[in-house]
């Protein structure tokens, strides 16, 4: 049986599968949705239009332009939804070691699990840290989990997330690094804030990063190095936080027109570097689920742990029983237990959002919550953190309608207290 590296140096059973539940037990949970619905854009847009059944729509790429830009000759994807789970293991390749094939011998350098609930109701993500210590199917030694991708391949990563936690993987969507960077270029850059300082040079790995703090457009490299930076306090779980704010930016970046006359320069340079086994009907699916994602409710979570140094080699040692609980929460849709007592909420927050801060604490004891106050010298970018998993989706959801200083803040599970003020969910402030 697969198994989980224990910091006592004991080897834990892996997570096992939870029961499916019966079609009269509630499928549907809360209405999740998640940082990844633009990366769903980008890859569904550059696989769906490239493949030759689909292309075969368009004459031309000077028709394929007026079909994006014109919303009276838009072609509509609004076939019905599975109504079966889908479970989307999605990758981001670090194609450093084999430049010439992205998907042979490259290691992957972002790992999420989308979980898409029957009929499309709710979507799901799960960020796998990519340094999780694991066995790798079909191996001996216990390795980080985003080796596998280098050893085997696709097949063996999907093996080997199954086999460690629990769930079935249904399909895949591969992603190089250098289609990213292509990507961003071909559009005209990405603007982002920069919440820190960040500098980082590697000659061998090709990459150098020079991101002052601030307001930027990236360009497609900057872009890369935003998210690959590490070298910093929270290591690998800091670069996952970067990647969902970069996937923020780039959800609300897709909604720009300027940017979808540019689909067909797209067309011509993305579809090397995406590998998936999605069909085009099962794409153009998830086109329309893509579409009706709203970016300003955004809930994500990344699998929780602690850092682990084994000589020179550093690991993400997951934690079995939270990790189960986010599996459940997330993929299976398990309700939340009862809550004892009422709901802890604190406020935490940067010295120049400290009056809006006050603000949103007298909107909060307005309607009755008991409210924590808390400063922090720095803090990355505004959200609402819950660290309390069997707290109701439905508290966080009625609060964003009554406080409308909290409506678009992202939403991200942290059980571990990454950005704590409160036992059971913390706003963040950070003035971004």
């Amino acid at each position: 049986m697969n198994q989980l590296y224990d910091p006592k140096n004991a080897y834990r059973p892996a997570i096992k599968p939870v029961r499916r539940r019966t079609s009269n037990q509630n499928m549907a949970g809360s209405f999740f949705k998640s940082f990844f619905g633009s990366f769903l854009i980008l890859a569904v847009i550059a696989v769906v239009l490239y493949r030759s059944e689909v292309m075969n729509f368009f004459t031309d790429v000077g028709s394929l332009a007026q079909t994006v830009s014109d919303p009276d000759k838009r072609i509509e994807f609004s076939l019905p939804f599975s109504p079966k789970r889908q479970n989307i293991l999605v990758m981001g390749v670090d194609a450093a070691e084999n430049e010439g094939d992205p998907f042979k011998g490259n290691r992957s350098d972002a790992m999420l699990l989308v979980s898409i609930a029957p009929h499309g109701k709710n979507v799901n993500v799960i960020s796998i840290p990519r340094d999780s210590k694991v066995y790798i199917a079909d191996r001996t030694k216990p390795d980080k989990i985003n080796h596998a991708f280098a050893y085997g391949g696709i097949n063996l990563t999907v093996k080997t997330v199954e086999e460690t936690f629990g769930v079935r993987v249904h399909h895949y969507i591969v992603l190089s690094n250098q289609g990213l960077v292509k990507f961003i270029d071909t559009i005209g850059g990405l603007p982002i804030y920069i919440e820190q300082d960040m500098y980082y040079n590697d000659s061998a790995g090709n990459l150098h990063i020079n991101l002052p703090k601030g307001d930027r457009v990236l360009t497609g490299k900057e872009a890369e190095g935003y998210m690959r930076f590490r070298k910093d306090a929270l290591g690998d779980i800091g670069r996952i936080r970067r990647q969902q704010w970069f996937f923020n930016a780039l959800g609300a970046r897709m909604k720009d027109p300027q940017v979808l006359v540019k689909i067909p320069e797209v067309l011509k340079v993305m579809p090397k570097y995406i590998l998936t086994d999605l069909s085009v009907y099962e794409l153009s699916q998830y086109a329309a689920l893509a579409k009706s994602i709203d970016m300003t409710t955004v809930q994500v979570a990344t699998l929780p742990g602690s850092p682990s140094q084994r000589g020179s080699i550093s690991y993400w040692i997951l934690d079995p029983e939270k990790t189960q609980d986010i599996i459940n929460r997330l993929v299976y849709r398990d309700k939340p237990k009862a809550l004892n007592g009422p709901v802890s909420v604190g406020i935490l927050y940067t010295p120049n959002m400290e009056s809006k801060a006050a603000e949103i604490k007298q909107s909060l004891e307005n309607i009755g919550m008991n409210v924590n106050m808390k400063p922090a010298a720095k803090l990355g970018h505004d959200h609402i953190a819950i660290h309390n998993l069997d707290l109701p989706t439905d508290v966080i959801v009625g609060l964003k309608k009554n406080v409308p200083e909290i409506k678009n803040k992202q939403t991200v599970y942290d059980p571990i207290g990454l950005n704590k003020a409160a036992k059971d969910f913390t706003i963040v402030l950070a003035g971004s």
